[in-house]
């Protein structure tokens, strides 16, 4: 990945706000379908009662291991949703990966956990979900990212994607 496309995609796609204003801003207007990338935002919305349609997970934060606690209330959220994974290399966009989001993505709703990382997962949220998605996922030191996904979304994202693909 060159060093232009790796500081796009570093930067947030949109608004970043404090956990408990997104919380609060969720609760007040629950879009058709929420999509939650990283195991910290998955985390603070179950904590809140705020269970995500789809969930993207890896089992760690910042490439450290979730504690426990987490990976048990993550797993009982999920139900069998959590039996199947499909690998993703950091800085990167695995087939299985795509093809196991944009299918979950079109059912509405399930989980999916990530041997390896998440960190590109929310590039093909926006490229394959369907108008008038939320995608919420984190800005490292930052906060939570709210992505309301529409048509220049999806142009922007899939452009990056293809882009990302050719390296």
């Amino acid at each position: 990945m060159d060093d232009a496309l790796r500081e796009r995609l570093s930067r947030p796609f949109g608004p970043v706000l404090g956990f408990d204003e997104a919380a609060a801003r969720l609760a007040r207007r629950r879009p058709q379908k929420v999509v939650a990338v990283g195991d910290q935002i998955v985390m603070n919305l179950l904590r809140a009662d705020l269970k995500p349609d789809v969930a993207i997970v890896d089992l760690a934060c910042q490439r450290h291991p979730v504690p426990r606690e987490w990976e048990r209330a993550m797993r009982e959220a999920a139900g069998r949703g959590m039996d199947h994974s499909v690998p993703n290399p950091a800085g990167g966009v695995h087939p299985r990966m795509e093809e196991a989001l944009r299918t979950l993505l079109a059912d509405g709703s399930g989980w999916l956990l990530i041997e390896g990382e998440d960190d590109l997962c929310s590039l093909v949220v926006m490229a394959s979900a369907p108008p008038q998605t939320l995608l919420l996922y984190g800005q490292p030191k930052m906060g939570v990212v709210w992505v309301e996904i529409d048509s220049q979304v999806q142009k922007l994202a899939q452009e990056l994607l293809a882009k990302l693909k050719k390296k």
